[in-house]
C-alpha cells in the first residue's frame, strides 16, 4: 500500500504529532508499506531525505499561522501525488484542508488523525476557533471516510467528534519500550545536571505560546509550594521554544532558580537518560488541549510513575494510584501534595513506576500499526 501521511513538522522537531508520525510511518515501512511523509522543514532544511524507510519530503516553511506552518508547496507536491491513501492529521486546519482538497480532486480515500481539539492560546484565537468550528471544519472534514481518535475519553467528551461519531475509530497512541526501558542509566544525566542527591521533576514539551496549555507555570508554582515543606527537590525541563525566557524568568521570580535546570531541546537518542534520571514525569496540562500525552507512556515504559492533570485524554492513560496520580488543572496545591505524596513514599512511587511499565508494554507501535491499516482497509473499501 502506498500512504502519504501530511503533518506539520517531524522529528527532529519534537511534539506529540511529530512523535507519532514517525513512529507510525516506521511501523508501516516495517509491514511491507510504502510511506512518504510530507511537512515543513523546520528544523532542517527543505529538501527530500530518507529515514528508516521513510520518504521525508520537506517544504520550506514561509510563515506560521496560529501555530500553522504555511507551506506553499505543499498543495503543489499533493497536487502529482501517487497514494492509495491519504493520512492528515489535526489540529493543523491548514493540512486537514489540503488533504481534504486532494482527496476530492484526485479520488485517493482520506484518513484524519484527530489528535486534539484547537487549543484556544488567547482570547482572539478563541473567536477564531468558534468560527473555524462552526463555518470551516464541515467544509473540509467531509472527505475523510475515516476519522482517528487516539483516545475513547478523549473523542467523548468532544463536541467536535460526537457528531462524526460513525466514521470515528479508537486507535491509541504507542510507544516504543525498547528505547524507552527501566534498564536505561540516568546517572549521567543527574550528574551532569548536578541532581544526584535530589528527588528529581521531569517536564518534557514545547515551551512554545501552542504549547502553553502544558502548564509548565502551573508546575513552577506548585513546585514553590513543595519547598516549603521539602528542600531536596530538583527540576529538570526539556524543551524549547519563544516562552523559554519568560519560563526562566519566573523560576528566578519565585525563587526556584537555584533547583530549576532548562535542558533545552535534547537530541532523541539522549531522551531516554532524561527519563530515567528522574524520579517522576509531571504533565501538568491546563485544559482538554492536551489529546493524550506521549511522555506520560515514555516515562512508563521507562518504570517512571508520571502525575498529570486529569483533562482531555489523559485519564485514558493513567489510572490513579496504579501508574501515576491524577489531579486537577490549575491547581499548584493539589500538583505539590501529590508531589510530596511521592517523595514520602518510595515504595508506593516505585509500585506506580513496574504498573506503568505493563501499561506502557501493552501500546506498542506495532499494535497501532496494524489498527491503523485496519482503518485503511475500511476506508479503501
Amino acid at each position: 500500500m502506498k500512504i502519504t501521511l501530511v503533518n506539520s513538522f517531524f522529528p527532529p522537531w519534537r511534539g506529540g504529532a511529530e512523535t507519532y508520525a514517525f513512529n507510525l510511518a516506521r511501523a508501516l515501512v516495517n509491514n511491507g508499506h510504502e510511506v512518504t511523509v510530507q511537512c515543513g522543514n523546520d528544523p532542517l532544511p527543505a529538501g527530500t531525505q530518507n529515514v528508516s524507510g521513510v520518504k521525508i519530503v520537506r517544504h520550506r516553511v514561509l510563515t506560521k499561522l496560529y501555530g500553522t506552518p504555511i507551506m506553499p508547496s505543499l498543495l503543489n507536491q499533493m497536487r502529482n501525488v501517487k497514494a492509495d491513501i491519504l493520512h492528515g492529521n489535526f489540529p493543523s486546519p491548514y493540512i486537514a484542508f489540503i488533504v481534504s482538497v486532494t482527496s476530492k480532486r484526485r479520488n485517493i480515500p482520506a484518513v484524519l488523525t484527530w489528535h486534539n481539539d484547537l487549543p484556544p492560546v488567547t482570547s482572539a484565537a478563541r473567536s477564531l476557533i468558534e468560527m473555524h468550528d462552526r463555518l470551516v471544519l464541515p467544509r473540509y472534514i467531509s472527505a475523510y471516510r475515516r476519522i482517528i481518535s487516539t483516545s475513547l475519553y478523549y473523542a467523548s467528551h468532544s463536541r467536535i467528534l460526537q457528531k462524526y461519531w460513525n466514521s470515528l475509530r479508537i486507535v491509541p497512541n504507542g510507544v516504543d519500550c525498547n528505547r524507552f526501558t527501566p534498564s536505561t542509566n540516568g546517572a549521567g544525566v543527574r550528574e551532569k545536571l548536578q541532581v544526584t542527591d535530589k528527588f528529581t521533576i521531569l517536564f518534557v514539551g514545547a515551551l512554545t505560546q501552542w504549547h502553553r496549555y502544558k502548564g509548565l507555570e502551573v508546575l513552577l508554582h506548585a513546585l514553590k509550594l513543595t519547598l516549603g515543606k521539602t528542600t531536596s527537590l530538583s527540576l529538570i525541563v526539556v524543551g524549547e521554544g519563544e516562552l523559554r525566557t519568560r519560563y526562566v524568568s519566573l523560576s528566578r521570580q519565585i525563587g526556584l532558580d537555584r533547583c530549576t535546570v532548562f535542558a533545552g531541546n535534547v537530541e532523541d537518542k539522549e531522551l531516554p537518560a532524561y527519563y530515567a534520571a528522574c524520579d517522576v514525569l509531571v504533565l501538568p496540562s491546563k485544559d482538554r488541549s492536551e489529546g493524550f500525552g506521549l511522555t506520560l507512556l515514555e516515562a512508563n515504559a521507562t518504570g517512571k510513575p508520571v502525575i498529570a492533570s486529569n483533562v482531555g485524554g489523559i485519564p485514558s492513560v493513567i489510572q490513579h494510584g496504579r501508574n501515576g496520580l491524577l489531579v486537577p488543572p490549575n491547581d499548584p496545591k493539589a500538583l505539590s501534595e501529590a508531589i510530596l505524596t511521592l517523595t514520602k513514599d518510595p515504595r508506593k512511587s516505585r509500585e506506580m513506576g513496574q504498573n506503568g511499565r505493563k501499561v506502557a508494554e501493552a501500546h506498542d507501535w506495532n499494535r497501532t500499526a496494524a489498527n491503523t491499516e485496519r482503518v485503511y482497509e475500511e476506508a479503501l473499501a
